[in-house]
This record gives structure tokens, C-alpha cells and sequence, in this order.
């Protein structure tokens, strides 16, 4: 993809969350609503690398990222080190004991995932660690303005002491054991 100065444009999407259920299927409404976490390596696209293409929030359609920022970060989840330009933003997450850096589609504030900041996996230094059911892919190219989404200074104030591997070691299995356990409400709340 050829790189180009345009930026995507940003619309802003407000629903309630009970017209966000009727167009979201039970995973994507915990997740992209109620800040869920799918389980470790049950993702779509957690190893689906396309060459073309880019993907958009699983909620408004919105632009987020092309297919050339996907990277393996061997983490579980989907793994991009740039988004389209102002169409990510964070938000510090302070759950579960721990401060990490979520991102969320500027758009609709859909929970994407978390960012995480120089572990060296990437030149960007930036690994966006997204849910698959928080985005789609589109097979078409679309050239627009990438960037981190990041200063420097929110994501490595997230980390605290703790060195960024046994961090990102401890986010996943908390995320794997969360996934799961959101899973086992939803479905025995289904069930009844």
C-alpha cells in the first residue's frame, strides 16, 4: 500500500447499548461493549496475515488498521504496530490491579484491546494487541495516513517496574483465564 497524507475520516457513532445488541453478536457486544476479552488464540485473526487490505471496527465500519501493520507477535491476539491516523484512541485501564493503556475505536469508543510499548518487536516500537471480533477485514487497500498511537510516555507509565515480557506474559494468561470465564457466564446465561 502506497503511503499517502489522507487521513480517514472519523464519524462519530452514539448508540445505546441496547441498539449496539441488536447489531452485535453476543461476543462482539462483550467485547466491544462491555470491554471483554476473547480467549488466547481462539481469534480469526490471530495468524491470518493478508498482504492487501485493512481492517475496521467490528461496530461502525470505521478504518483502523492495514493489513501491512499486522504483524506475529506470538501473543494470541492480533498484533499491529500503526493505525490509521486518529482513529485509535486510549484510554488508561486500571481493572484487575494492574494499569495498562486500552485502546478503543475513536469512532464508536469500541473496545479494541491494549497497547504496549517497547518491547522491540516492531520499529514503531507500539504493539496493538486487538480481539478479533473487535475488527473485520476488507480485501481492499486503503491508503491512508498510519501512525502510533502513542507519545512515548502513556504506554511506559502504564508498565510500572515490571519488565514488558513477564508483563506480557502475565496480561495473557489473565486475559485467557478472563475470556474463558466470560464465555462460561454468557453461555450459562443463554443456557437458562
Amino acid at each position: 500500500m502506497a503511503s499517502s497524507d489522507e487521513l480517514v475520516n472519523v464519524t462519530r457513532v452514539d448508540k445505546p447499548d441496547s441498539e449496539w445488541a441488536k447489531s452485535l453478536d453476543k461476543m462482539e457486544f462483550q467485547v466491544l461493549r462491555k470491554k471483554g476479552t476473547e480467549p488466547a488464540r481462539t481469534g480469526v485473526y490471530d495468524k491470518f496475515y493478508p498482504k492487501e487490505g485493512h481492517f475496521v471496527c467490528a461496530g461502525c465500519g470505521t478504518p483502523l488498521y492495514s493489513a501491512q501493520a499486522k504483524f506475529d507477535s506470538g501473543c494470541g491476539w492480533p498484533a499491529f504496530d500503526k493505525c490509521y491516523e486518529g482513529t485509535v484512541k486510549t484510554e488508561i485501564d486500571n481493572a484487575f490491579g494492574m494499569r495498562r493503556v486500552e485502546i478503543l475505536c475513536a469512532a464508536c469508543d469500541g473496545h479494541l484491546g491494549h497497547v504496549f510499548e517497547n518491547e522491540g518487536l516492531t520499529p514503531t516500537m507500539e504493539r496493538h494487541c486487538v480481539n478479533s471480533v473487535s475488527v473485520k477485514y476488507v480485501p481492499e487497500n486503503l491508503a491512508a495516513k498510519e501512525s502510533k498511537v502513542v507519545d512515548g510516555g502513556i504506554a511506559s507509565g502504564a508498565l510500572g517496574a515490571l519488565s514488558p515480557f513477564v508483563f506480557l506474559f502475565g496480561v495473557y494468561i489473565l486475559s485467557d483465564v478472563l475470556g474463558r470465564s466470560i464465555n462460561a457466564f454468557t453461555a450459562a446465561g443463554v443456557a437458562q
